[in-house]
């Protein structure tokens, strides 16, 4: 009987220690949650771009997809105009355009995420329209794809480019097309102006690329992860008419129009590359380049962006073969073949092409000054040091007790207190909880 008399007080103890583990848990559960959330979710790289005499754009990205809009007013005091992102879906990426403004109009906005307002350093974010319409009345678009490292579409990821002191910005579409129409936001542009493409995929990566505004109509295709210089590129690089060298003889022989000597005709030289197809995305990046081409025709082999090159001639079969010395790193790269005709014409042929890499480092853009949320729970680090002090007394304590401290068989009273004190800070615990909750 007196063996059995010391379960209540056995139980007392446990009831205890549950009601102190339970409220350490809610409450530090209930912090880290929060704290971890806001880190994953709080704007970073926030950029105003698209500044016209009635509209602008704000972008910024986030680690964890999440639901943003821009909540803006005249006065940083009046913030309560609300503007919804492009897409109602959860991104890393997000674009949000303002339109309707007035020249030389001044907007203070904060940016929400996942329903947290965010602003810059407890100060909202500023943003003026231009005076005046800065629109070219010659209509000039630039274009281009982005690819992840795999080679597959970076759909809604950030493109920017600056220019003339500009920032102009869009985001790609499903197929990973993007494109800006350059005369809707600045009045001049020549061919010698350097436009900075960067891309800004958030978690997934970036890019940067320098180019001239002709060949800029259509941009070779970025790679994320990647830097590139297009500004060697010809502006006529895309034509189709073929590059020509015409030599004249020193004497020229009279003879009849009609006369055909040896009586046949030569066929014009015609040079094949069958190893490798427009845009095609390869595995390796030691590539074989093959072909056919009449006996004795010179081939001049261009490989492109890191130049190598080399001069051959078929076999006797007509067929030639030639992979580049250095091994290509992943990304665009482009191959040209040479070779003159029998009437001296140079003829090309050209094939863009992507190598992959097989196993790709992950890049993460660098985050910018990091806003400061605009309020935060005063009531939640108080209810954590109380929660935590009582329980490492009461574990502590316990223990050092010894036998001779425990109360006698058969006494119910120390075990009513246990309980009594268990549930209280059960309740406690709930309570703060929930007071937590309802002040987010």
């Amino acid at each position: 009987m007196k063996k059995n008399a010391k379960l209540p007080t056995i139980l007392g103890l446990i009831i205890l220690f549950v009601g102190l583990i339970s409220g350490v848990v809610l409450i530090n559960s209930q912090a880290v949650f929060k704290l971890g959330a806001q880190t994953e979710t709080n704007p970073k790289n926030v950029r105003i771009s698209n500044i016209t005499n009635s509209s602008l754009t704000i972008s910024w990205v986030t680690d964890k997809e999440s639901i943003g809009f821009i909540k803006w007013g005249k006065s940083s005091a009046t913030i309560s105009k609300v503007q919804q992102d492009t897409t109602d879906e959860k991104a890393t990426t997000h674009w949000v355009t303002i339109l309707g403004l007035n020249p030389t109009e001044s907007i203070y906005f904060k940016i929400n995420s996942d329903g947290i307002d965010w602003d810059n350093n407890e100060i909202a974010w500023q943003a003026t329209t231009n005076a005046n319409s800065n629109t070219n009345p010659t209509q000039h678009n630039i274009s281009g794809s982005v690819v992840d490292q795999t080679g597959n579409p970076a759909d809604n990821v950030l493109v920017y480019v600056s220019v003339d002191g500009a920032l102009l910005s869009t985001t790609t579409s499903n197929s990973g097309n993007w494109l800006i129409p350059l005369s809707n936001y600045i009045s001049t542009s020549s061919n010698s102006t350097i436009l900075e493409i960067s891309i800004d995929a958030g978690v997934s990566g970036s890019a940067t690329a320098l180019i001239y505004p002709g060949p800029a109509k259509n941009t070779p295709l970025i790679v994320l992860g990647k830097s590139y210089d297009f500004r060697t590129i010809d502006i006529d690089t895309n034509t189709t008419l073929p590059e020509s060298e015409l030599s004249i003889p020193d004497q020229v022989e009279i003879s009849s129009r009609f006369e055909i000597e040896d009586g046949e005709i030569q066929n014009t030289k015609v040079v094949t590359l069958e190893s490798i197809d427009e845009g095609e995305i390869i595995t390796t990046n030691d590539p074989e380049f093959f072909g056919k081409a009449p006996i004795n025709t010179e081939i001049e082999i261009v490989v492109e962006s890191e130049m190598q090159t080399t001069n051959l001639t078929p076999n006797s079969q007509g067929q030639w073969t030639w992979s580049p010395p250095n091994n290509l790193e992943p990304g665009q790269h482009k191959v040209t073949i040479k070779w003159k005709d029998d009437s001296g014409i140079l003829r090309t042929i050209t094939r863009n092409f992507v190598v992959t890499a097989s196993e790709g480092p992950a890049f993460e853009s660098t985050p910018s000054a990091t806003p400061v949320q605009t309020s935060t729970p005063s009531s939640l680090p108080s209810a954590t040091a109380t929660a935590t002090s009582t329980a490492i007394a009461t574990i502590s304590s316990s223990p050092t007790s010894t036998p001779p401290a425990l109360p006698e068989t058969g006494s119910l009273t120390p075990t009513l207190g246990l309980f009594i004190m268990g549930v209280g800070i059960l309740l406690s615990s709930i309570f703060v909880f929930k007071t937590a909750n309802a002040k987010q």
